[in-house]
């Protein structure tokens, strides 16, 4: 069995700014401009989870340091 690999969130803002790029064509259809948003627009809810992840870790790690 195939083991996942972790998509960091540089590789997910770099899809993002290519889904951008793309929906900016003029020659982009209605059709593929529907679907890259609709692809994007997951792609901001992963990255809002993603930093909200880390800020809890931060948040964790700072009281961790503080108890000490």
């Amino acid at each position: 069995m195939a083991q996942s690999k972790k998509v960091t969130y540089t590789e997910l803002s770099s899809r993002l700014d290519e889904i951008i790029a793309a929906l900016e064509s003029p020659t982009v259809s209605i059709e593929d401009a529907m679907k890259l948003y609709e692809e994007g627009a997951k792609l901001v809810a992963e990255l809002e989870d993603y930093l909200k992840t880390a800020e809890n870790r931060i948040i964790k790690l700072k009281e961790t340091t503080l108890a000490e």
